[in-house]
């Protein structure tokens, strides 16, 4: 593992709302959460807005000296605060972002965080100059009203006119992810709202208690592990400040489960700083892929299941029930053109989703994997060599792999292939291209020789 590579980022959510579950600015839960994340030196990233802002100022700019905090904005939604207005809309920002810059001169990156709903708002945002747009939920499905079915995880650069698609040429936007998710339990179940990293969810999800985030740690162990073949592996984590209290103002959740969340993320808080990972804030995080990156950057994530199961109950019902697996190893992957994943032992993609040329932002860009044939295949102490063919199919991107204990092998050859890379020793990925005629790709691993 090469863990400063992995980069943590906790931001919460700390604007004024007008809503039925509450209304103000979340005095008392801001002091909650910057107390905890404070204590292990996690600097926080506030999500603040006008109405909140003549609250908090003095004391985020107190912790901006002392601990790094930063700040980015809660961003006014397109649909019900600009009435579909691009115009209104592009209004409104500036106005946001003027109160931004006049409280926390310091600001360096425009970054917005809002519930990645509405395309026009992406494009809207580029437009106005934002560098980042913090909120898109990996495989979600209807929860809160989004549905980011299809998108990448972690960071990546959005195309601003089609807004769960990567930019096919560079990138101006990074798109980030609301809260990191169990990659491994999110799909094979198709529920990331409960295996994920938000608190709150695992705690009535049974997963995590205020004793226990043994689940948590091991999520972290499956990102952290993955630092070995990515330059970079990002983990965002993410907790509303006005669930991390029960007032007058706000009582989303009772006052025993706002101080389990706070056990929790002190443990966790605990449990990450022993690592020597980077702990940053998301507007440094964001500067940092756009300078090692001028598009988006490819993903490799292979993973296991945790073996922890969530409890049977009307949080977990909600949706129909929760698989409970086993489920085998999976490999995940992800570039400008395409998502894959990879079950443990078998060649071709499970699910595979081709970016290219896609316009229809309602799908989730699905495409069917063609027949895999390994038509020669040879293995001796020093050599693997085998023959794949694929027949005439529509050009898509694709990719292969191979299930093997592969700890000291290279790629000798791999005619035909965009990419490979050698996982953990434990397979490997071929990435290619398929063009509408038949391929036929041979590859050659050898034994590597040490001196």
């Amino acid at each position: 593992m090469k863990p400063e590579r992995l980069i943590y980022t906790y931001v919460s959510m700390a604007g004024y709302v007008k809503n039925d579950w509450g209304q103000g600015a979340p005095d008392e839960g801001v002091d909650h959460t910057a107390a905890t994340a404070h204590k292990y030196g996690v600097p926080v990233t506030w999500m603040v807005n006008r109405g909140s802002i003549p609250l908090l100022r003095e004391r985020i700019v107190q912790w901006h000296e002392e601990f790094g905090d930063d700040v980015i904005l809660r961003c006014p939604t397109f649909a019900r605060d600009a009435g579909e207005s691009p115009l209104r809309f592009k209004q409104l920002l500036k106005e946001e972002w003027a109160a931004i810059t006049e409280a926390f001169p310091w600001v360096k990156t425009k970054v917005a965080g809002l519930g990645i709903k509405e395309g026009e708002a992406i494009r809207l945002l580029e437009e106005c100059g934002f560098e980042g747009v913090w909120g898109y939920c990996w495989e979600q499905v209807w929860w809160d009203g989004i549905t980011n079915e299809g998108i990448p995880w972690g960071f990546w650069y959005v195309d601003k006119d089609r807004y769960k698609i990567p930019a096919p040429e560079g990138g101006s936007m990074v798109a980030c992810e609301w809260t990191a998710r169990d990659l491994h339990q999110a799909y094979h179940t198709a529920n990331p709202c409960i295996y994920s990293t938000d608190p709150n969810d695992v705690l009535r999800a049974g997963l995590c208690s205020g004793t226990d985030v043994e689940y948590w740690k091991r999520v972290f162990q499956d990102y952290l592990r993955n630092t070995e073949h990515n330059d970079h592996v990002y983990f965002v984590q993410q907790q509303e400040a006005h669930e991390m209290e029960n007032s007058e103002a706000f009582s989303v959740f009772p006052a025993a489960d706002v101080e389990a969340c706070d056990q929790m993320q002190e443990l966790f808080f605990e449990y990450l700083r022993t690592f020597p990972i980077t702990v940053t804030t998301l507007p440094e995080a964001i500067r940092t892929y756009k300078r090692q990156n001028r598009e988006t950057a490819p993903a490799y994530m292979l993973t296991e299941d945790p073996l922890i199961r969530p409890e049977v109950n009307e949080y977990t019902m909600t949706l129909g029930g929760v698989g409970l697996g086993p489920w085998p190893d999976t490999f995940f992957y992800y570039d400008k053109e395409c998502q894959m994943a990879f079950v443990k032992g078998e060649c071709k993609p499970r699910m595979l989703r081709s970016y290219v040329g896609k316009w229809n932002m309602q799908e989730n860009f699905a495409e069917e994997a063609p027949p895999v044939f390994v038509t020669q295949y040879a293995e001796s102490g020093q050599a693997i060599e085998m023959m794949f063919e694929i027949g005439h199919w529509k050009p898509i991107p694709f990719g292969l792999t191979y299930w093997q204990e592969l700890s000291g092998w290279k790629v000798a050859a791999c005619d035909g292939a965009v990419d490979t890379k050698i996982v953990e020793g434990k397979l490997l990925f071929m990435r290619i291209a398929l063009t509408g005629a038949p391929l036929r790709l041979t590859v050659r691993l050898e034994r590597e020789h040490t001196s």
